[in-house]
């Protein structure tokens, strides 16, 4: 091993010879969160308007109400995220 192959280290490198990793950010954890709790929901509603007992408008309101206590605690768990 000479010089060159030294300048073209990068810090991940290095990290990895002694067996650690670089620390994660907030982001690494939420967004695949975030993408799993999409899915889900929209899965979720699918099943749900097949399955459902009430006519269109009643399904339609029920399912806003839904989605705003959804979005509510969606963005608490994001606040609680971000704070710590």
């Amino acid at each position: 091993m000479d010089l060159k192959d030294l300048k073209s280290f990068d810090k991940n490198d290095i990290l990895n010879a002694l067996g650690l990793e670089a620390k994660r950010d907030v982001l690494d954890y939420l967004l695949p969160f975030a993408g799993l709790f999409g899915a889900g929901l929209l899965v979720g509603v699918g099943v749900g308007m097949l399955v459902a007992p009430k006519p269109g408008r009643e399904l339609r309101e029920d399912l806003g109400r839904q989605m705003g206590n959804v979005r509510e605690r969606a963005m608490n768990v994001t606040s609680e995220v971000s704070a710590h």
